[in-house]
């Protein structure tokens, strides 16, 4: 049976079946061409058309109940889903929300960082400068101690032991 298909009900057929009486009892009385059996037979189509549709009045009744009833749970079912849906959209930009903030706080103590790495380089080309200046001035290239360079050479300086007793500088 398809769905778009209702099954008869007991009412449209029994309306059917009324109708067809009454139009057996007309034939009837047609045939028998007497006026008491015309009568008779205009009243049974009478009662009978007045039944058929009340009952079919009652059949229609019931079925728009039923459409309106299938209309209300699917409103049910489609406001649940939309419901579901907004709350899927609220979680959606709460979780964006975390990630762009997480991000800004990333982006800012980088900014920070970088703030705070150019102004040790300004401080170092400021040093590098008065190096500079000063090698200008004097002349002379101030030597590097070895054994900040090479740690090797302070070891075996301390294997020498110092006979004088000084103490050496950096």
């Amino acid at each position: 049976m398809s769905s778009r298909t209702l099954p008869r009900s007991l009412r449209v057929t029994s309306a059917a079946i009324v109708l067809a009486l009454a139009a057996v009892v007309v034939i009837a009385a047609v045939a028998m061409q007497t006026i008491p059996a015309l009568i008779m037979a205009s009243c049974v189509a009478l009662s009978a058309g007045i039944t058929s549709t009340v009952l079919m009045s009652e059949e229609i009744r019931e079925v728009r109940q039923k459409f309106a009833k299938d209309r209300v749970r699917d409103a049910r079912v489609i406001a649940e889903r939309e419901r579901e849906h907004l709350d899927v959209d609220a979680s959606f930009r709460r979780a964006v929300s975390e990630r762009l903030r997480a991000s800004e706080a990333e982006i800012s103590r980088l900014r920070a960082d970088l703030a705070a790495g150019s102004a040790q380089i300004d401080e170092l080309e400021e040093r590098l400068a008065t190096e500079q200046e000063l090698v200008a001035m004097l002349g002379v290239r101030p030597e590097i101690d070895p054994r900040i360079v090479t740690p090797a050479a302070e070891a075996e300086g301390a294997e020498r032991g110092d006979a004088s007793g000084e103490l050496r500088s950096a």
